[in-house]
């Protein structure tokens, strides 16, 4: 049961063959898929495919930022305020029509604002 939403997450018979074909698939997409929409799209299935007990949303951020960090984008961050966006695309992705563009959207404004930050920060240490 994950609290908030009404996805129910696969059997946990069928994680571990779910997570072998997950695995699997991650260099085609890597080939076939602009690097970010890649990354939220590695985001998007671990958090569907749910493995974990708790932590799931954090490893699959986390693994995003490793695939954005891996080909040149900036670690990016969903802030607080836009938490609830950020689920809410979640869910649209995981229930009813399952139509993840909303989420892919989000995933790549948020990589675009966190690179204009860092972009900011830089100017800013280049000024001094």
């Amino acid at each position: 049961m994950i609290s908030g939403t009404d996805y129910l997450p696969p059997a946990p018979g069928k994680v571990p063959a779910m997570m072998k074909k997950f695995v699997a698939r991650i260099p085609a997409l890597r080939k076939k898929l602009h690097p970010v929409v890649f990354a939220a799209k590695l985001h998007e299935e671990l958090v569907n495919i749910h493995p974990f007990v708790d932590g799931n949303g954090r490893t699959a951020r986390l693994l995003m930022n490793l695939a954005l960090f891996q080909t040149g984008y900036a670690i990016t961050v969903i802030p607080p305020l836009l938490r609830a966006d950020y689920i809410a695309f979640i869910k649209r992705s995981q229930l009813g029509k399952k139509d993840d563009t909303d989420f892919v959207n989000f995933i790549g404004s948020m990589v675009y604002e966190s690179s204009k930050d860092y972009l900011r920060l830089l100017k800013h240490m280049s000024e001094k």
